[in-house]
C-alpha cells in the first residue's frame, strides 16, 4: 500500500514562478490597455449625450460615464510605458 497522498502535488506539478509572474504581467497589460483605449474613446460618448441632451434626462447614466471615464484614466495611466 502506498503511503503517497492524491492530495498532495510534488513540486514539478506546481506553476512556476515564472509562468505565474508572466500571467501576471498579461493580466496587468491587457487591463491598462482595455482601460486606456476606454479613456480615449468614453468622452465621445459623453460628448454626445451633452450634444443631444440626454444628459439631462439619463443623470445616473451620465454621471456613471463620467465615472467610468475617471476610473479608465487611472487605470489605463501606465500603458505602453516602456
Amino acid at each position: 500500500m502506498s503511503s503517497a497522498s492524491p492530495f498532495r502535488q510534488s513540486a514539478r506539478e506546481l506553476p512556476s514562478v515564472d509562468g505565474v509572474q508572466k500571467l501576471q504581467s498579461l493580466v496587468v497589460c491587457s487591463a491598462q490597455f482595455a482601460a486606456f483605449w476606454s479613456a480615449v474613446l468614453l468622452p465621445f460618448a459623453v460628448l454626445g449625450f451633452v450634444v443631444s441632451g440626454t444628459a439631462a434626462t439619463q443623470t445616473p447614466l451620465f454621471v456613471a460615464l463620467l465615472l467610468a471615464n475617471l476610473v479608465a484614466l487611472r487605470i489605463g495611466h501606465g500603458y505602453n510605458r516602456a
